[in-house]
């Protein structure tokens, strides 16, 4: 055999290392996205309990069967100032929650459940849907009644309290919309390019050589 032929390693052997280094995925990804959703769906009930706490319900008095928000007093009836802030008020408390929440897991998803991130951005899409969907569950369950049924029947000037309304009911789409961009932000900020990820496996690998 001639001194300057060079036998190239078994194929087995490369294979095998180069098997090793790509492991299965699917079972860490299917964790992430549970991990996800189940973060939204615990912030969505808390952020729905802390929206309905916060917001203060405004008062109205019955007159000739008929409920008027903002009547404080029937001899002679008078109105008070600013009969639409519980709706301005409801509306404001629901977003900066559904905001609050967004934001909270998108960055937790971002930073730490970031393996995959395209299944990632799935998962904050679909558990921040259905997140924004339990706060608005959680704030009508836990609302005043509709005062104007109530009012049919009721005395003049018997005092009822508003029911939690919002401006319009797609408010809900703020916690994955909020979500969405917490989690864009940190990816284009803060992840590593497919580049340098590609240099610090062929430095690794030169190392084990």
């Amino acid at each position: 055999m001639p001194d300057n032929l060079i036998v190239p390693p078994p194929p087995s052997l490369y294979a095998t290392g180069h098997r090793s280094a790509r492991p299965d995925l699917s079972r860490p990804v299917l964790v992430q996205v549970a991990i996800i959703v189940a973060a939204f769906i615990v912030g969505g009930l808390a952020a729905g309990l802390a929206a309905a706490t916060l917001w203060t319900p405004p008062t109205g008095m019955v007159l000739e069967d008929k409920w008027y928000r903002g009547l404080i007093s029937i001899d002679p009836p008078a109105i008070g100032q600013n009969i639409d802030q519980g709706v301005f008020a409801a509306t404001a408390w629901f977003s900066v929650c559904a905001i609050v929440l967004g934001l909270l897991v998108g960055i937790a998803a971002a930073v730490w459940l970031n393996r995959s991130e395209l299944v990632t951005l799935g998962a904050v899409i679909i558990g921040g849907a259905i997140g924004g969907g339990l706060m608005l569950l959680v704030t009508s369950l836990l609302s005043p009644e509709d005062p104007n049924p109530l009012a049919k029947g009721a005395a003049d000037g018997t005092v009822l309290q508003d029911s939690f309304q919002l401006a319009s009911p797609w408010l809900v789409l703020l916690v994955p919309g909020s979500a969405m961009l917490a989690l864009m932000v940190i990816f284009l900020m803060w992840a590593p390019h497919p580049r340098e990820e590609h240099e610090l496996d062929g430095q690794q690998v030169a190392t084990e050589r």
